[in-house]
């Protein structure tokens, strides 16, 4: 949604600031908790280099650090949220998801 919204120039760099924040908030987020489910999983052998999940750990978690921290994410978020309100932010529902039952 975002990336069609900059390709059609529909939303002012600021809000579209925002919502790629959200994105990448979301999806690092959503990520980190599947891959410490999977850890937990795997137990102690989650920590073994000869196993896959042990380089996922290490990929996903410094994802949450790299490309700008979760924490300076929700401070763009929330810096929008303050100037312009909850409205501007509001992406659409998802196809076929729980709002459309």
């Amino acid at each position: 949604q975002v990336a069609w919204e900059v390709d059609e120039g529909l939303v002012d760099r600021k809000t579209l600031h925002a919502k790629a924040a959200i994105a990448k908030l979301a999806a690092s987020e959503a990520s980190g908790r599947v891959i410490d489910r999977c850890l937990q999983i795997f137990g102690g052998r989650g920590y073994d280099r000869s196993y896959p999940v042990e380089r996922l750990y290490r990929e996903l978690r410094v994802d949450r650090i790299w490309e700008g921290t979760s924490e300076i994410q929700r401070l763009i978020i929330a810096g929008e949220l303050v100037k312009r309100g909850t409205g501007v932010l509001q992406m659409p529902a998802a196809v076929g998801g729980a709002e459309s039952r």
